[in-house]
């Protein structure tokens, strides 16, 4: 492709991020829609989505080692402040996440380290990635993930350092452990607990899914990624502050008003809640839709109303047949049980407090997390 400018180089590889988080089914309609007719913009991001599966797992091969600025494979053992960089773990909209080991002869201790993007260096990420640094500083909480250090690389980059969780997402550990109804609920009760911790510190988390929460070997849960969270501010009221539209999100655990542009409020935790629990009491997610474009899931969103799980949990129950590797196949499963004693299960109470978590109104949901988990138990 030749030499690039550096604005010209971010867009695109912020085009492509975006590009990367839609399923590989979908992504010809979606660089359609947004390419348009430039048919110089799809052909380069089309070119970088093929060096990019040439560079093989993405989560090993971030999108940036394309470009000799950015972090790479090949910065594995590079020292950062008194840890030493041992390998990727992932990355995020902003940043590249690592394992690291502390190095300077103190106390042996792994870590996780995330860097700012190299591309992503704008004086608006640079604010947002400060401000998520800042929000985990404040947030101590045995379910929340740790913030331990922090400070900048020596080419500039803002970075921080946290708690290494050696977990699983809460979904996949649930359909590996096989547990019951019961255990989820009480599995979803601790991310309630770690959830009203933030909100009695005025941080509402605004993407709560599945991957933020992990939870290891032993069964202990932390909640991760705070990197769009919000800190309500005294002239918004303490339960509602603003947001830009089309601020960052997660499509199918967005609620409604993160979805149009509205107010975002506690709120707006608490619906993705009431997904979390509806997905890992079913197997499914209450809505799907074409992640790739804001407007389809804030229609489908807005105007469907989901299906109660006692009877979802039933649909799900006859596509068994789908494989691990389909498209629609659920990545969780449902509790294990026959789909008549499941149904029995979630009948009633449990239908109702999921459903209610999942009102369209903000002020007809359960008025906090804390009353939420109270109908829960």
């Amino acid at each position: 492709m030749g030499e690039m400018q550096g604005g010209r180089w971010r867009e695109l590889t912020e085009l492509v991020n975006e590009v990367l988080e839609v399923p590989p089914a979908q992504r010809s309609g979606f660089l359609d829609r947004l390419c348009d007719d430039d048919e110089v913009l799809r052909a380069e991001l089309e070119a970088l989505l093929v060096a990019e599966e040439e560079a093989g797992d993405f989560l090993l091969s971030p999108i940036f080692s394309l470009h000799d600025d950015g972090p790479s494979v090949d910065e594995v053992g590079r020292r950062i402040g008194a840890y030493r960089l041992l390998r990727p773990l992932g990355r995020g909209g902003m940043g590249t996440v690592w394992l690291a080991t502390r190095d300077d002869g103190v106390f042996d201790q792994e870590v996780a380290i995330k860097i700012l993007k190299r591309g992503m260096d704008t004086d608006e990420i640079v604010r947002r990635f400060e401000a998520e640094r800042q929000i985990l500083a404040s947030l101590v909480h045995p379910g929340i993930a740790s913030l331990l250090d922090g400070g900048t690389t020596d080419d500039g980059l803002p970075y921080f350092v946290m708690e290494h969780v050696d977990g699983r997402p809460i979904d996949v550990y649930c359909a590996e452990q096989g547990l019951g109804v019961h255990q989820r609920l009480e599995l979803v009760l601790e991310v309630c607990e770690a959830v009203a911790a933030a909100h009695r510190s005025l941080v509402v988390h605004r993407d709560l899914k599945p991957a933020n929460i992990l939870v290891d070997r032993e069964g202990h849960l932390k909640l991760l990624d705070f990197g769009i969270a919000k800190v309500l501010g005294p002239d918004d009221g303490p339960q509602v502050t603003q947001t830009r539209r089309l601020a960052p999100l997660t499509p199918h655990y967005a609620s409604p008003e993160q979805l149009e542009g509205g107010g975002i409020t506690t709120a707006t935790d608490v619906y993705a809640l009431g997904v979390l629990l509806y997905e890992l009491l079913t197997g499914r997610r209450p809505f799907e839709f074409d992640a790739a474009s804001p407007e389809a899931a804030a229609e489908v969103v807005r105007s469907r109303q989901p299906t109660r799980p006692s009877t979802a949990v039933v649909r799900v129950s006859q596509r068994s047949a789908l494989t691990e590797g389909d498209e629609e196949a659920p990545r969780g499963t449902s509790p294990p049980g026959a789909p008549r004693q499941l149904r029995k299960a979630l009948a009633g109470d449990i239908d109702t407090l999921v459903l209610t978590a999942m009102r369209k109104e903000p002020e007809r949901r359960f008025p906090s997390v804390d009353q939420f988990a109270e109908d829960i138990r």
